[in-house]
């Protein structure tokens, strides 16, 4: 799996960011998150892992328009979920996003530990 997802950064970075981002939204909305095992839907993992890398080079503009209607409902499910991996690879997208966004990310939906 490593090996995919390392290939697939690379592709990633090599691409158009904003087409790139598009191509990996039907993999963000047509994901059901099971909150009561801690199996990683393989999918949404390589997915969110993908993500990370591209937050940065996307216009904010984009992620502005999906941060709030796409995002951040899945961001706050895939937080929740019982596996660390898939709430650290939402942390590390989190923080770029912030990066990117600063205060206009509105942070009011997340409990005050995942604020920090």
């Amino acid at each position: 799996v490593h090996t995919s997802e390392r290939a697939l950064q690379n592709l990633v970075c090599g691409t158009d960011p904003d087409t790139c981002f598009q191509c990996l939204v039907p993999f963000l909305n047509d994901t059901d998150v099971d909150l009561s095992t801690k199996s990683n839907p393989p999918i949404l993992l390589s997915t969110l892992r993908t993500l990370r890398h591209l937050i940065d080079r996307i216009s904010p503009k984009t992620l502005e328009n999906n941060f709030h209607s796409l995002l951040l409902p899945l961001f706050l499910t895939t937080l929740r979920h019982k596996s660390v991996d898939m709430r650290k690879a939402t942390i590390f997208i989190l923080v770029e996003v912030y990066f990117v966004l600063g205060d206009g990310m509105n942070m009011d939906n997340f409990t005050e530990s995942q604020q920090r």
